[in-house]
């Protein structure tokens, strides 16, 4: 992971790279996290700060926790189990019957079972952007209390200010996050 911090004094910008490195290492992030960009304006109280999302695991499936024996599923991760029985009990009520702990009997056609398995269970990604943006709030000093994040698809950034942000505030960001990370 590397880090690049601008706008400060070099003390400053030297403290907040290892304050970066050590906040994303204490949360287990670094090996998620390729590039950090952060840009301190201490006279107008504006930080901006940037993560790119390096490697997410994929999203797991139904089919990556059950094995189908026809109309029977068997789940084979437990941890998923309450998460399954959740999401097809929603999706398709009573044409899911729990038959014993981790076995399920589905009154379900086969292009509706088919389906069925491609169904996302857990995605990964969503759960790292939430540690990640938790990361970036923590490393951003306290008297900036006015937030906004910034969500792309390979990256996360948040403004935060003492003040209201305004548009060039996000224009700015944007173009970090797009020149940088």
């Amino acid at each position: 992971m590397e880090v690049k911090v601008e706008g400060g004094s070099d003390i400053a910008n030297e403290s907040y790279t290892k304050i970066c490195q050590d906040t994303f290492r204490d949360a287990g992030l670094r090996s998620n996290i390729d590039d950090v960009y952060m840009l301190c304006n201490p006279k107008e109280l504006v930080f901006i700060i940037a993560a790119k999302i390096g490697r997410v695991s994929r999203p797991v499936t139904v089919w990556d926790i059950t094995l189908q024996e026809g109309k029977k599923l068997r789940i084979t991760a437990e941890r998923y189990a309450p998460k399954l029985l959740a999401l097809l009990w929603d999706k398709y009520g009573e044409k899911v019957e729990q038959l014993s702990r981790l076995e399920l009997l589905l009154k379900l056609e086969d292009t509706e079972i088919k389906e069925l398995l491609d169904l996302v269970l857990y995605d990964p990604k969503e759960d790292l952007v939430a540690r990640i943006l938790y990361a970036l709030d923590t490393i951003i000093p306290e008297g900036a209390r006015v937030r906004s994040p910034i969500h792309s698809t390979n990256s996360v950034a948040i403004i935060a200010s003492e003040n209201p942000i305004g548009e060039g505030q996000k224009n700015k960001a944007e173009e970090i996050v797009s020149k940088y990370v």
